[in-house]
């Protein structure tokens, strides 16, 4: 089965209701707190899913784009955004080649999309969000620490960071542990800020 057709039989089928959560995640929550984004900022949340967190920052009015894979995730976040009176522009597509222009974006969240890209893989990850974000733009990353008992992680280490997104393109702040939360419970991930030069 190829990831698009996993994605899909996961959102069609109500399985990913096991990651979702009722509530912005909290560690985006705050970041919005500390205002470190102008209101009008271009955001991009990549992997967005059911559209939860997309649908929070377009509440304070940023101006934003929803990137999933899945049409079926699409299909329930854009029911979502229009139950919650927001705008938000769903897009279909992958990380990997971003349907997104050059230096057009402010911030990018990340919330466990990285930690399931492969090694081979993340170098073009870290090239499209250096292409689409503007010069001082921010990406926040938050996933997995550490690998699952099936594999189905590739963690995010200081050391994965460091190897992938380069210090003569990116600026970095440390890379801490945090609890990522969905509705059954948390795991154990990490968290990191960076900024592109």
């Amino acid at each position: 089965m190829s990831d698009n057709d996993y994605w899909e039989k996961a959102y069609e089928s109500d399985e990913y209701k096991h990651w979702e959560f009722d509530y912005p995640s909290p560690e985006l929550t705050a970041l919005l707190a500390t205002k470190i984004l102008p209101g009008n900022a271009c955001v991009l949340e990549i992997g967005s899913g059911g559209g939860n967190d997309a649908i929070f920052m377009a509440q304070y009015e940023f101006k934003v784009t929803g990137l999933d894979i899945s049409l079926a995730a699409l299909k329930i976040a854009k029911e979502r955004a229009k139950q919650a009176h927001v705008h938000v522009n769903w897009l279909r597509g992958t990380i990997l080649g971003l349907p997104v222009r050059d230096g057009s974006v402010d911030f990018i969240s990340d919330r466990g999309l990285l930690h399931l890209i492969d090694d081979c893989a993340r170098s073009r990850y870290a090239s499209e969000v250096f292409r689409v974000l503007k010069s001082g733009g921010r990406v926040l990353i938050r996933g997995k620490s550490t690998k699952s008992a099936y594999n189905q992680f590739n963690p995010i280490t200081e050391e994965a960071i460091d190897r992938y997104f380069s210090r003569p393109k990116f600026t970095r702040g440390p890379v801490l542990p945090i609890p990522l939360f969905s509705v059954e419970g948390s795991m154990d991930a990490m968290i990191v800020m960076l900024a592109k030069k």
